[in-house]
């Protein structure tokens, strides 16, 4: 690539030749941000989707000829071709101005809803197919020579304008089934048009003087740049063609047909797949959503009503259930959830949801479940006492995360928030027995979120020379003890995350090798497991031990590891001792066998951090339904079928788009109003955020499920 820059401050020259599409528009992309607005693209060779998304501002000056979808998605970018376009120019355009000095290939102005496209020549086949028009947003295209057939297919909205200026008298500038299912728009052709010539649905009428009127501003713009003479233009007569009455097709239906009665379409947001993924539920397309409007505030909110720990958990320790799940694998990458979270976190003052309440709430435990619970029942206005033996809050967040991937500045930025409710910490305090039945008599409930560090045991030989992970990744952060492993191998038993971060810790004290052996196929995933293979971690499955000794670990196989520190990762059972009695519950209930005492984290399921802030913020709700005498909400497990999310209309986004334009919205309706313009019918109808279908006239016909790119409406039986 030779880059050339004419002028330091306004224009940009590029020398395109045989540069790959992708990296010419992220050269775009990338110049715009250092602050360029017009750019000369010099010997363009059929590079796609150039000018794709761009907003106002920006001007693309083409010599040579782009490939296909030149402008798609434009937001309003000048886009000037010295020559000829390829097929689908201005696809699904939103706003901006394109402007072809030669001829433009099949369906130019697909989808357009707003902004202006001039070709010069002429255009191929379908052009302004389903061109539509919203409140003041209304498109116009206008071609200079002839048409394909289908020019306006289901047409919508908008104007399309087609002079036939070189042509003979007699000639007409279309050809067949012009306007073909037609129920929004109108064209105005000059020239010859015959009847037989008009697809289904439309009709042609000689245009008036007040239709010509309103057309001869764009007319008047058309001719000055492309130095033609309009009275020339307006000398020769209009047709116009427009839908066949407010019903064109309306024969075509019955609505008593059969699928009438047995489905109509149901519009409602459903849960994407990456909430349904995240034990917390955190919703991240409608807090994108607000970003990308320039709500932060609202998006701000809608996160503290999930999670205290959007920076710390989201965007730091989280392997990313919500990415693993995303509908964006399909297209290579998920989005970037916590690159978002990172880059958009709440940092501001914590809003109180609710009045004082009466209820006083104890809890046992500052790690992150009892931190997350805190803080949801803190903001609805109850008054919320922590307990904790060590000296500082935050759990294994602050204690045994490595500073790696989580430091004390990191999780500071989120517990400082928790600190601003006006909790009380009662910090280096020991519950016993005693003192834990002095807590059931005061609270009004009293959650144990204790979490688990006493190690478990395997039974083999030798097992009391080993370390156990919880021990070792606490002592290497809140000791700042070094270990001494240069030239030194270490064996892990278990492969889990935990134990990768043993692992990336052994190599960070110059561990010579790091082998994990597992009983079964590793648990780990995401982002531990990605740097501990990177460092050179080895995992091996299945083995089974049976017993250590003299720097050496023999497995039941033969086989013999040398191992100079052995680490035991197999997960840790809490310690109970000090309620004096068995504590009984089932699993994923909080409640226990002890009036009002309930719990959540580890203690009631090993998991991930996420899942232990996520049984905060259910264990928070809960309780606040009980204490207010309201029915608790039923969780809603609906996810949107991914076959349901329309990927064809976000292909090839990536090398465009910033991370927050990554999202689908999958299953969440932004309003985009393709099924109010796709349906024949036209019985859906839109105001603000709600939707209207007509199910008396509604056929059932599926074409407004079928076209929603987000799978946000379904066909279910009546």
């Amino acid at each position: 690539m030779e880059e050339k820059m004419a002028d330091t401050s306004t224009i940009c020259k590029l020398q395109v030749g045989l540069m790959h599409y992708r990296d010419l528009n992220y050269t775009i992309r990338r110049k715009i941000g250092e602050g360029v607005r017009h750019f000369i693209l010099e010997e363009v060779i059929g590079q796609r989707y150039i000018g794709a998304g761009l907003d106002t501002g920006v001007v693309l000056e083409i010599k040579g000829i782009p490939g296909q979808d030149l402008g798609v998605f434009n937001g309003g970018a000048k886009i000037i071709v010295h020559g000829n376009a390829q097929d689908g120019v201005g696809n699904t355009m939103n706003n901006g101005f394109i402007v072809i000095h030669g001829n433009a290939g099949d369906i130019p102005g697909h989808m357009v809803r707003n902004g202006k496209i001039y070709i010069k020549g002429s255009a191929g086949f379908r052009a302004g197919i389903m061109m539509k028009e919203y409140e003041r947003k209304h498109p116009v295209m206008i071609i200079g020579e002839t048409i394909g057939d289908y020019v306006g297919e289901y047409m919508a909205g908008g104007t399309i304008i087609i002079l036939g200026c070189s042509l003979k008298n007699g000639e007409s500038p279309v050809a067949r089934h012009v306007a073909s299912g037609i129920f929004g728009g109108e064209l105005f052709i000059r020239g010859y048009v015959a009847n037989d010539q008009l697809g289904e649905g439309a009709i042609i009428s000689e245009a008036a003087p007040d239709e010509i009127e309103k057309i001869i501003p764009h007319l008047t713009e058309y001719s000055e740049i492309f130095g033609i003479d309009l009275n020339e233009i307006l000398n020769s007569s209009f047709s116009v063609i427009r839908r066949a009455g407010q019903r064109p097709f309306g024969n075509l239906y019955v609505p008593s047909s059969k699928i009438a009665r047995d489905f109509k379409p149901v519009h409602r947001n459903i849960k994407p797949p990456c909430a349904f993924a995240c034990p917390v539920g955190i919703p991240n397309p409608v807090i994108i959503r607000k970003l990308k409007e320039g709500k932060i505030e609202e998006a701000f909110d809608i996160i503290d009503n999930y999670t205290p720990f959007r920076y710390s958990c989201c965007g730091m320790v989280c392997p990313g259930l919500c990415r693993a799940s995303c509908t964006r694998n399909s297209l290579g990458e998920p989005v970037k959830i916590d690159k978002i979270a990172k880059q958009y976190h709440p940092a501001g003052k914590v809003k109180i949801l609710e009045d004082p309440k009466n209820e006083h709430i104890g809890i046992i435990g500052a790690g992150p479940s009892g931190l997350s619970a805190a803080w949801h029942l803190a903001r609805r206005g109850y008054k919320v006492d922590v307990y904790d033996r060590e000296d500082d809050i935050g759990g294994k967040l602050t204690h045994n995360i490595p500073d790696e991937r989580l430091s004390g500045p990191d999780v500071s930025k989120d517990l400082s928030r928790i600190k601003s409710l006006g909790i009380n910490f009662f910090t280096g305090t020991d519950v016993d027995r005693r003192f834990f039945n002095e807590l059931r008599e005061k609270y009004s409930a009293l959650i144990l979120a204790i979490g688990a560090q006493k190690p478990r045991k395997i039974g083999f030989k030798g097992e009391e020379k080993a370390v156990s992970s919880f021990q070792f990744l606490r002592s290497s952060k809140m000791e700042k003890k070094e270990w001494e492993l240069s030239n030194k191998s270490v064996v892990i038993i278990g492969a889990g995350n935990v134990a990768m971060d043993a692992a990336c810790e052994c190599f960070r004290f110059s561990a010579d090798t790091v082998t994990a052996i597992d009983v079964q196929k590793p648990a780990a995933f995401g982002k531990e497991l990605e740097r501990a293979l990177s460092l050179g971690t080895k995992i091996i499955y299945p083995r089974f031990i049976e017993r250590y000794e003299k720097g050496e670990v023999k497995l039941k196989n033969g086989e013999s590891l040398k191992a100079d520190l052995l680490i035991e990762a197999v997960g840790e059972i809490p310690e109970l001792d000090f309620i004096g009695e068995k504590l009984v519950f089932e699993r994923g209930s909080f409640t226990t066998n002890i009036p009002n005492v309930y719990v959540i984290g580890d203690v009631a399921a090993p998991g991930l951090v996420t899942h232990s802030i996520g049984m905060g913020l259910r264990i928070a709700n809960r309780l606040h339904c009980l204490f207010q005498g309201i029915p608790e909400a039923e969780e809603i497990y609906e996810v949107v079928d991914k076959r349901k999310v329309n990927v064809m209309y976000f292909k090839e986004r990536d090398a465009f788009y910033n991370t927050l334009d990554d999202c689908f919205s999958c299953g969440t309706c932004i309003q985009c109003d393709i099924c109010v313009e796709n349906c024949p019918r036209g019985v859906i109808q839109r105001t603000g955020e709600n939707f209207i279908i007509d199910l008396e006239v509604c056929t059932g016909c599926g074409v407004c499920a079928s076209v929603c790119p987000r799978g946000a409406i379904t066909m279910e039986p009546i």
